[in-house]
């Protein structure tokens, strides 16, 4: 394989893309796997698997059965729960409660005592020789041995949704199942019993521990009461303390009343006092005043004042002059008079009212002095109640206390009663046997429904995953999905195994040319599509079409391409570049020469060499005369130029070139061209060489615009095969519209 220096870029002004950083190529890819694709590919095999499984499992079911057969016997208990009386018809008892006890009760059919006690029993070797010889040492029971033994025989579990408790034993002769459960079932009732009996006696005990106790108490409560009673004395108690309350409702109106009567002395009083503060003076009363004039001194001034008004009476009606002297002594001397009598009525109302004053203030004394005895009578009388009634508030709580107890020892009493009664009944343990053991009459292993299912598991597991094993220790590439788990590499379409296609077509070298309703030409139609998108946006007009390994189909893809792009209206030119194996002047019926080979020698022109088809914009460029066929003038810059002109003359350049793993012409055609597509064929490319080739691609100067998977098998495809179908169905039936119209 030559290495030639990358020439100028073909296309003047459009910028190269360098090459992207890409993983080593021994790198792994990762592999995934897809299990709707592998059921339908693997389908008829699981069938078949099945079907082995079944058979299988149907002739293990009669080789068990006849060599190793089980038979299960059993006995049901019921579980009732706690009753509260002996009497009572409907149980009662929470459901967490009622669980615990049949866990409890399981875990002690199966305990070691039961076991230990089914080992010491003298009929176990008696009714089950052939199960006691499995665990007996020189004619002897091992106890060791056998409790082993019966805790794989015996099996005990609850009943789901029920209060039933199922108790088996599994042995292969039948009778002697039904006597290891029988002992079971003996021994397991003999321990409930004996549990219960002592659980019962002790609860009895504690029964008669308490009423003891508290008829002591009562008898010591009594004898305090009886204490309180001789000292204190009750019926003198309650005396004192009914005429202790009657005086005490005395003293307290006697408070009420003396209480309002300060209140008005000192109503009174401060009237007093504010009438001597203030300026007008005092305000008498119309009493006052009529009191004071009921006093001797103002009572006979005011007589004299009498006398003397009749007496100028008397003289006015003696005609005597006012001028005249008698008239006037008589006038003066009323009004010394009348002068005396209103002094005397102050002075007199003065002392009443001072009079008055003195006495509300020793009123007010007096009234306070009776307040404070009545309310130390009152204190006295409060503390004489308190002390009363904490006395006989004693002895009510002394009566509450052992009544107290009479209840508490009536309740304790009652429910010593119901244990005794309780343990009367058939259900006392909360235990009962709803079924006996009967002999099985059936083989409870092997059964069909669960040899049969185990068999068909166990075929498809071992089938499944030899199929999954191979899957991941297959490399080969089947469908773009395996091109896609490639780190960095891009699928950039799919063509189907040319079989597949109902068209069934002729040559798959210009299937598009001759059945453009192919499914093959519409895979071709939409691999162009994002070809053409990339070329277009990254400015390229040269593209190499490389295949990894022969047979790949690269010619195929090529021609077609070129087809597909020349019916999109544009002018293509294929060029064969594969000096090995040429095929593109055969797809035409044409000679080889000339062609590449004598432009690249200088003997002819691009121009003169290349040569028009059947097809319209579709050229050609093929192999040349086989003496000028010189593979390192493949990356030499002659063949730059040749693409240089070959992109200004058409739309598109298609170059094919040999297999890359053959020969290293690919590389170096890669260096000269703009662009690169890799073609790997389904089932004939493993992955490891795919992404070997993608790395060695990408780091030449052409871009690698992605990977075309050719012959994809529908099988490989997922939903490949409908699509097919869908497709053909819907060209047909526009073609038949069409000759119609």
């Amino acid at each position: 394989m030559s290495s030639i220096p990358a020439p100028a870029t073909s296309a003047p002004g459009v910028r190269r893309p360098g090459p992207s950083p890409m993983p080593m190529a021994g790198s792994a890819p990762t592999v995934t796997i897809d299990p709707m694709k592998l059921l339908r590919k693997y389908v008829w095999l699981g069938v078949a698997a099945a079907f082995v499984g079944g058979v299988m499992g149907y002739g293990a079911f009669y080789v068990l059965r006849q060599l190793a057969p089980e038979f299960t016997a059993e006995v049901v208990f019921e579980a009732f729960p706690p009753k509260e009386d002996a009497k009572e018809v409907e149980s009662s008892g929470s459901e967490a409660e009622m669980e615990r006890f049949m866990q409890t009760q399981v875990a002690r059919m199966i305990s070691e005592g039961v076991f230990d006690r089914i080992v010491r029993d003298p009929r176990l070797v008696n009714e089950a020789p052939a199960w006691t010889t499995r665990v007996s040492e020189k004619g002897q029971i091992n106890p060791n041995d056998a409790i082993e033994e019966l805790a794989d025989t015996l099996n005990a579990r609850m009943m789901p949704g029920t209060n039933f408790i199922r108790l088996t034993a599994v042995y292969s002769k039948p009778g002697e199942a039904t006597v290891l459960v029988k002992l079971a079932k003996d021994a397991y009732l003999y321990e409930l019993r004996r549990s219960h009996n002592a659980s019962s006696a002790e609860t009895k005990d504690v029964h008669k521990k308490q009423i003891d106790a508290i008829e002591q108490q009562i008898l010591d409560l009594n004898s305090q009461r009886s204490r309180i009673v001789a000292d204190e004395g009750v019926d003198t108690i309650e005396q004192n303390q009914t005429e202790a309350s009657r005086n005490l409702a005395l003293i307290v109106g006697q408070l009420v009343v003396l209480g309002q009567e300060i209140q008005s002395l000192r109503v009174q009083i401060a009237k007093y006092e504010e009438m001597l503060k203030s300026e007008a003076g005092i305000t008498y009363t119309d009493l006052q005043r009529a009191q004071v004039e009921a006093s001797p001194v103002v009572a006979s001034q005011a007589q004299r004042l009498r006398e003397l008004e009749t007496t100028r009476l008397s003289l006015r009606q003696a005609e005597i002059q006012p001028g005249h002297r008698s008239m006037k002594a008589v006038e003066a001397e009323i009004r010394a008079t009348e002068q005396t009598l209103q002094m005397s009525r102050e002075q007199e109302l003065r002392k009443l009212f001072d009079a008055q004053l003195d006495g509300s203030r020793q009123q007010q004394a007096q009234y306070h002095a009776q307040e404070a005895d009545l309310l130390r009578q009152r204190e006295d009388l409060r503390l004489e109640m308190t002390e009363l009634t904490r006395i006989l508030s004693d002895i009510d709580d002394l009566d509450l206390r052992v009544e107290s107890l009479i209840d508490a020892r009536g309740r304790l009493e009652e429910n010593l009663r119901q244990v005794i009664a309780r343990d009367t009944l058939s259900t006392a343990a909360r235990i009962s046997v709803a079924q006996a053991e009967r002999v099985p009459t059936r083989v409870s292993f092997p059964k069909l429904s669960i040899t049969v299912p185990a068999g068909v598991f166990l075929a498809l597991s071992c089938v499944g995953g030899l199929i999954v094993v191979r899957e991941i220790l297959d490399q080969r590439v089947k469908s773009p999905a395996d091109v896609a788990m490639i780190p960095k590499a891009r699928v950039l379409g799919m063509v189907p195994l040319a079989s597949e296609d109902p068209s069934s077509p002729e040559s798959i070298e210009t299937v598009f040319r001759d059945d453009p309703r192919s499914i093959l030409a519409e895979s071709f139609r939409q691999l162009r599509t994002p070809l053409l998108k990339k070329m277009q946006r990254a400015g390229h007009k040269s593209l190499m079409v490389v295949a990894g390994m022969p047979g790949s189909g690269a010619s195929s893809i090529t021609l077609n391409l070129a087809f597909a792009c020349a019916a999109a209206e544009q002018r293509v030119l294929v060029i064969d570049a594969n000096f090995r194996r040429p095929a593109v002047h055969r797809a035409f019926g044409q000679g080889e020469a000339p062609g590449l080979s004598d432009v690249l020698a200088g003997k002819a022109a691009l121009s003169k060499s290349a040569r028009k088809t059947d097809v319209e914009g579709v050229e050609i460029l093929p192999v040349g005369a086989r003496e000028h066929r010189v593979f390192e003038r493949l990356g030499s810059e002659k063949m730059s130029e040749l693409l240089a002109e070959a992109s200004r003359d058409y739309d598109l350049v298609f170059i094919d070139v040999s297999p890359a793993i053959v020969s290293g012409d690919a590389i170096s055609i890669a260096n000269c061209a703009d662009a690169s597509i890799l073609v790997v064929r389904a089932l004939g490319e493993k992955r490891g060489m795919v992404a070997r080739l993608r790395n060695d691609l990408s780091e030449s100067r052409a871009e690698l615009l992605g990977v075309v998977v050719n012959a994809v098998r529908s099988a490989s495809g997922g939903y490949m095969r409908k699509n097919i179908r869908t497709s053909h169905a819907y060209q047909n039936e526009e073609e038949r519209v069409g000759e119609a119209a």
